[in-house]
């Protein structure tokens, strides 16, 4: 995730935009023996499947993204631009983004399963390895598929947009989100596709605690709700300014 391109180092620039910061790939792809490597590092697309990509992207997208996937007209769909999009978020939202949304106008040109080949190739493009089976049109495979570095999601620091996912409780007079997932980088790009991608996902054991929730979200005490939002890392304490709050499901654990 023979190669396309020689883009083993970004790879490690994923995990570095994870944590908004600039860090060298020298140590990064050190993974401790006893410790399994991310489901998206064990091959989840073959070299054909890319290289399928690779030619509806520069039919297609190029234009706009550039053959190599470093930007012009659009955002740059390699290294650091990648990491900061796409980093700890699951392959099931890259490929629905391309899906309804790509090329802008156009979405039509494009089928669904050619648009899971320019998934393979975006992932090849940023150091991900190839393995012996394509990448499936199935919505659930693609859900499983955390885009993390061979080490696991990086936390992300203070400042970052992140997105949890918890059950609402009062927390005195805001509020907070229990059995929480960790924050992971997020944008506010398309939050109700993101909340509904959200419904199938475990919770966590974090408590979030939430700020300036607005508006007030007194109906949805007890339900499994999504934040998006700046995070706060604060003593013993995790926090997240809240820019926007959905709901996932009505019920919580």
């Amino acid at each position: 995730m023979p190669q396309i391109s020689e883009r083993a180092p970004l790879a490690a620039a994923v995990i570095a935009a994870v944590a908004c910061l600039a860090a060298p790939a020298t140590g990064q792809d050190a993974v401790p023996a006893d410790k399994t490597l991310p489901k998206i590092w064990a091959g989840v697309f073959t070299t054909a499947q890319a290289e399928r990509g690779k030619d509806v992207f520069h039919a297609r997208c190029a234009h706009c993204h550039s053959e190599d996937l470093t930007g012009g007209e659009g955002p740059s769909l390699v290294g650091g631009s990648f990491g900061r999009n796409w980093g700890s978020r699951y392959v099931d939202r890259l490929f629905t983004k391309i899906k309804d949304k790509m090329p802008p106008g156009e979405e039509f040109l494009v089928t669904d399963l050619e648009k899971v080949d320019i998934v393979a190739f975006m992932l090849s493009m940023n150091g991900f390895p190839a393995g012996k089976t394509d990448l499936a049109l199935d919505p659930a495979v693609m859900a499983d598929l955390q885009i993390v570095g061979r080490n696991g999601p990086e936390p992300p620091p203070t400042g970052a947009m992140v997105e949890v996912m918890g059950c609402l409780v009062p927390d005195g007079t805001s509020w907070k989100l229990t059995h929480s997932i960790e924050p992971g980088i997020s944008s506010m790009d398309d939050v109700a596709a993101d909340a509904k991608a959200a419904v199938g996902r475990p919770l966590g054991s974090h408590t979030i605690h939430l700020l300036d929730v607005f508006p007030k979200p007194d109906a949805h005490e007890g339900h499994k709700m999504m934040a998006k939002g700046l995070l706060i890392r604060l003593d013993d304490q995790v926090k997240v300014n809240v820019l926007v709050i959905e709901m996932v499901s009505s019920s919580c654990p």
